[in-house]
């Protein structure tokens, strides 16, 4: 699949379709549960949108990236609390989206608790200010052994 670029707008539609498949009335084709279950999938997408746009993974280098690496990363561009939340949310929102024949779907109740948990992260995912640079690694030189001559004045007398 090719990449596309993200944006708050993308992050913004997506949040919009979410609220629309919840707030729908009953007709049409989708089932409530159906509709449970794409707004699950609406959000995981407006939350992965808003991840790869802090990372700016086209720059970085990520857009091929898995989004499990992606959130690994996330952790040095935000705080790590904030980075295992999101972390936590999308998990849930992997298997909520997901059909499985022996599980019961996400609740309403349960899909409206993630569209606010999502609301609340990609605000707070949004705030300017954030070092996005890739973080400089420290320690990587391997130390050396230190040779000590005490350990040979007892092998040469």
């Amino acid at each position: 699949m090719p990449a596309t670029r993200t944006s708050a707008g993308t992050v913004a539609g997506l949040l919009a379709t979410a609220d629309s498949l919840l707030t729908a009335s009953l007709g049409g084709p989708l089932t409530p549960a159906g509709r449970d279950r794409g707004a699950a999938f609406a959000l995981r997408i407006a939350l992965e949108a808003a991840v790869d746009v802090v990372l700016t993974a086209e720059e970085a280098g990520l857009r091929q990236v898995t989004m499990r690496a992606k959130l690994l990363c996330l952790r040095h561009y935000a705080s790590p609390d904030l980075a295992r939340r999101v972390n936590a949310l999308w998990s849930g929102l992997s298997t909520g989206c997901k059909y499985h024949h022996d599980e019961i779907g996400p609740s309403h109740a349960q899909v409206r608790a993630w569209q606010t948990a999502v609301e609340t992260l990609v605000t707070e995912l949004a705030v300017p200010g954030a070092d996005l640079n890739f973080p400089q690694q420290t320690g990587t030189q391997r130390p050396q052994p230190e040779v000590t001559t005490a350990a040979y004045d007892g092998e040469h007398t």
